[in-house]
């Protein structure tokens, strides 16, 4: 079956002469994963989807995949489904750009290598790994998210994380926190671009 996704493409490369060979997948239908995705493809001038496991194969027509999702209980949402199906997808031969959207701190060797590790990120030479900092306001969660996240700021989080990155999470969480800025995708543009060559 054709793509069209990869007509359209490949007809807005030929005009602009863009040659970022990229997708862009969001796991996330509003919030900062959601505007992440949409800077990233402005940056890039590449495609991009919401993700639908019906639709997610198209990401084997691309050089480069980048995946975004809210870091939830220290899981990547949504990202156990593009592992699931590797193989299918012919991801092997592609550039995986795995980013994670949360409230630690990027800066943090152990927050960031616990989520490498626990998202399935380690030991391949094709995935490469992003933090970025993402935003939350309390009264704007859903009923279910609220109950959740008061669990995870009672129990989960020094559970799960170093005291240091839960008690930073948890203090973002608390006061509301706003991390979000297009600046923070600056290294993950380069590496795509660096790799795309």
């Amino acid at each position: 079956m054709k793509n069209p996704n990869r007509t359209a493409r490949e007809n807005r490369r030929a005009e602009t002469g863009d040659s970022i060979d990229t997708i862009v997948v969001c796991a996330g239908k509003h919030g900062t994963s959601l505007q992440y995705a949409k800077w990233l493809m402005e940056e890039l001038g590449c495609d991009g989807m919401g993700f639908d496991k019906r639709k997610l194969g198209y990401v084997s027509f691309y050089k480069n995949v980048v995946f975004i999702g809210a870091v939830r209980n220290g899981d990547i949402y949504m990202l156990n489904m593009l592992w699931q199906n590797y193989n299918n997808f012919g991801l092997e031969g592609r550039n995986l750009f795995i980013c994670g959207v949360g409230l630690g701190d990027p800066d943090s060797r152990s927050y960031v290598d616990l989520l490498r590790r626990r998202n399935g990120c380690e030991g391949q030479n094709n995935i490469n790994f992003f933090m970025l900092p993402g935003k939350i306001r309390k009264n704007k969660l859903v009923m279910l998210d609220k109950t959740l996240f008061k669990n995870f700021i009672e129990v989960g989080a020094h559970g799960l994380y170093a005291k240091e990155d839960a008690d930073l999470i948890i203090e973002r969480a608390k006061n509301d926190y706003d991390g979000m800025s297009r600046d923070n995708l600056e290294p993950l543009v380069k590496k795509i671009i660096e790799l795309n060559a």
